[in-house]
């Protein structure tokens, strides 16, 4: 049974409150939901009455809470003293990055620190940004790097800002914008676009809508994507345009991309770590960072 799924019914039973527990967890609602109907089903029997005003334990999830919340203290616990005992001994942290989002910056920066430390890194790509805040909040991963995120959110986290990226649209080049040397935000109102799919991309989505009503436009939204792969191959085939920020330029092969002309059209790319990781490789990979964006970024 994934640990992940009792952590959430163990968030849920607390709060009493899908909102509140899908914003603890880094989830939506709707995924919260489904998880916790699928470890009814594993568990087979039912755990919470939830109805339109109020969401209760059952008799079965008190029990439930009383023997599973100390399943996930002692995972945790287990799984954090196993960690620092490995990665003390070996001088080793553990980096966390977007895929396709970061990977051009990290490609630099990994080369940076090869010839600069000792100790060893070990970086981890993962899909979703839910995912890799859930494993800085977690441990599993010392250090992550995080696009499309409001920082504040997070509590117990140290917060380091990288660089702002701009924004560009990728169309096919049959498409009727595909001749622009630039675009506006107000002049992509109402045109077809694809974006991500809240479910399974929430911040994402979330940060480009955001970003249309910063401007009083309107994002028509005609296909959804769950990565940028998807979009990029939907957007080829001409049902749309499609954002990306300006360092995934290269991934849109034989396609128009054009500039979004609006200053404030860009999006943040930050590095977080949780503030009781005292390692010391952890402050020496901060203070090497430091040395290379500032190399990078504020030439």
């Amino acid at each position: 049974m994934d640990i992940n799924r009792l952590e959430e019914f163990v968030v849920l039973a607390d709060c009493l409150n899908y909102s509140k527990a899908a914003n603890l967890l880094f989830l939506t609602q709707p995924v919260l939901s489904r998880h916790i109907s699928d470890l009814e089903k594993t568990l087979g029997t039912q755990l919470f009455i939830r109805d339109t005003h109020k969401v209760a334990l059952t008799p079965i999830g008190e029990l439930a809470v009383h023997e599973l919340g100390g399943v996930v203290d002692a995972y945790h616990k287990a799984m954090r003293n196993i960690k620092t005992a490995t990665d003390n001994l070996n001088g080793r942290i553990s980096v966390g990055f977007l895929g396709y989002a970061v990977r051009p910056f990290i490609t630099r920066f990994v080369q940076h620190m090869e010839s600069k430390t000792k100790f060893q890194i070990d970086y981890t790509s993962v899909s979703e940004l839910d995912t890799l805040i859930r494993f800085v909040d977690m441990g599993a991963v010392d250090v992550g790097f995080v696009t499309h995120f409001e920082t504040d959110r997070l509590q117990g986290v140290d917060v380091k800002w990288i660089i702002n990226d701009s924004l560009c649209i990728a169309v096919a080049k049959g498409h009727p914008l595909a001749g622009l040397e630039r675009i506006s935000i107000q002049e992509l109102s109402g045109k077809p676009a694809i974006a991500y799919d809240r479910e399974s991309n929430p911040h994402t989505a979330i940060f480009h809508e955001k970003l249309f009503e910063q401007f009083g436009a309107e994002i028509n939204i005609v296909r959804k994507a769950r990565n940028v792969e998807s979009g990029l191959f939907q957007a080829s085939l001409g049902l749309g345009y499609f954002i990306i920020p300006h360092h995934l330029m290269d991934m849109a092969l034989d396609m128009a991309v054009i500039p979004i002309s609006n200053e404030d059209a860009y999006v943040p790319l930050h590095l977080i770590r949780k503030k009781a990781n005292i390692k010391t490789a952890v402050q020496v990979f901060g203070r090497e960072f430091s040395k290379f964006y500032r190399s990078e970024f504020e030439k």
